[in-house]
């Protein structure tokens, strides 16, 4: 049974090794962006793990609507007009799959912006995920490029709206 908690610095190295799993290398994130998030807003950084392996990860942090956060581009604070929780990265690992963690982690997310009462989510969507999170909810606004070789789809959630699974 994966037990949910939160992120520390400790568990950098096996964050990569999900990543590695899960993302383009041209999305993979850095060491310093992913210690911002866990230092600036702690809460929205946790995991699945079972016993020391850590099995899926979620990281979000309070933004203003319509702001994207740039890969390998740290966090200095978190602004002071955040009202849409921005969930900037879930990945499960590949031996993980298939047993409900991902839909856990956007529950534990979704739980999270209420709690923090923002009104909305928003995310990139990348690598063809799109219709995962539209089963929660979240709808389409725009295509774009995240990173080279990586189109995207930002996606947006209204708190008002009912969750999906």
């Amino acid at each position: 049974m994966a037990t949910l908690r939160r992120l520390t610095p400790g568990d950098i190295p096996q964050l990569h090794r999900l990543e590695a799993e899960t993302y383009l290398p041209s999305l993979h994130e850095s060491d310093e962006a992913f210690l911002k998030i866990i230092e600036l807003f702690p809460e929205g950084a946790f995991g699945f793990f079972e016993g020391d392996e850590l099995c899926a990860y979620a990281f979000a942090v309070p933004l203003p609507a319509g702001m994207v956060l740039e890969l390998k581009s740290p966090l200095t604070a978190l602004p002071p007009n955040a009202d849409s929780l921005y969930i900037h990265d879930v990945a499960v690992g590949g031996r993980h799959r298939g047993r409900g963690l991902a839909t856990r982690l956007v529950a534990t997310l979704l739980a999270l912006a209420r709690a923090h009462g923002l009104p909305a989510s928003e995310l990139v969507s990348v690598q063809g995920s799109a219709p995962f999170w539209q089963r929660f909810g979240f709808q389409r606004i725009e295509e774009f490029e995240y990173a080279p070789g990586a189109p995207a789809t930002k996606m947006r959630y209204e708190s008002s709206r009912r969750p999906g699974p």
